[in-house]
């Protein structure tokens, strides 16, 4: 498979295309999946959260924390831990080691982009994952926090055990919302069992 061709399968990649294509700098951006701290790098780059922009990040694991904070710091970014939300600065990098059910206590106003890589933390212990309430709860408070024209992208994976109910609760939902307030995209490699799908949700801008 040539690189090119590799990049067109990477879901994440799509990510983060989508994310790009809406956020600016001053923005707020949520990372609900903090993992390795890649999606955190670019939503810290879109939003420019080096001098107006900001991005929470959430993760139970205090190694997917550490992670990220080390490659947040390695580009030359702000980064901090935090435990509360009034921690949260005008502008920066903030990860908590806490779930992302937390999110609409934490929230400081209306993001533009939230999104996660579910599943478990790559090369971590795969016992801890995340699961479909929680997932469901938490993209219900990411889609009504959403500020106009903002996108909820979850990036769901089938092949580990629950990652399929955790994806049919979260297409089920989407699903059901209003095409006149939303507009909703999946995306999936074909011929591929047990691929990765994303999911996206925009939230369209109030008709005059």
């Amino acid at each position: 498979m040539t690189a090119s061709a590799a990049q067109l399968l990477d879901l994440s990649s799509w990510s983060h295309r989508l994310s790009a294509e809406v956020l600016g700098p001053g923005d707020l951006a949520v990372d609900l999946t903090a993992g390795r701290g890649h999606d955190c790098l670019h939503l810290a780059r879109c939003v420019a959260s080096d001098r107006c922009g900001t991005v929470l990040a959430f993760d139970i694991q205090e190694e997917a924390i550490a992670s990220s904070l080390a490659l947040l710091h390695a580009a030359g970014l702000p980064a901090e831990r935090i435990c509360r939300p009034q921690q949260i600065g005008p502008h920066g990098n903030f990860l908590a080691a806490l779930s992302h059910e937390r999110l609409e206590l934490f929230l400081p106003r209306q993001p533009k982009v939230v999104l996660a890589n579910l599943g478990y933390l790559p090369g971590g212990d795969h016992r801890t994952a995340t699961g479909t309430a929680s997932s469901l709860r938490t993209a219900q408070d990411a889609l009504a926090a959403l500020l106009p024209g903002g996108r909820l992208l979850l990036v769901s994976y089938t092949g580990h055990p629950g990652g399929l109910e955790e994806y049919q609760g979260l297409q089920h939902h989407l699903a059901t919302l209003s095409p006149r307030n939303w507009q909703v995209l999946e995306l999936r490699p074909l011929g591929r069992s047990n691929a990765p799908v994303l999911l996206v949700a925009e939230k369209r801008a109030p008709r005059l």
